[in-house]
């Protein structure tokens, strides 16, 4: 029997977070959000109209380094190799 939640399943795209050295503010570095396969990411800065503030995983890029990791697994269930991936699939040129 076909199971129709796993051609959805498929046709989703992983998402990571990355941890950019260039994306940092006086409260610390600001993760961005990358889905495979899409060009660019999501800096998560929030949106002051919203009353949303930055995310802000570090104040030291080692350290945002470390949380990224953790969350990546935690969240999403990649290795750093895998999240290597997502964010190298982001660069390609279609």
């Amino acid at each position: 029997m076909n199971d129709p939640t796993s051609e959805k399943r498929n046709e989703m795209r992983r998402e990571c977070y990355v941890i950019l050295p260039d994306q940092y503010d006086d409260g610390g570095f600001i993760p961005s959000l990358v889905t495979e396969g899409e060009p660019g990411h999501a800096p998560l800065t929030g949106d002051p109209g919203k009353h949303q503030t930055p995310w802000r995983w570090g104040k030291t890029y080692e350290e945002a380094r470390q949380a990224c990791v953790k969350i990546n697994q935690d969240t999403f269930g990649l290795s750093e190799t895998e999240c290597l991936d997502i964010v190298l699939s982001s660069m390609k040129e279609n």
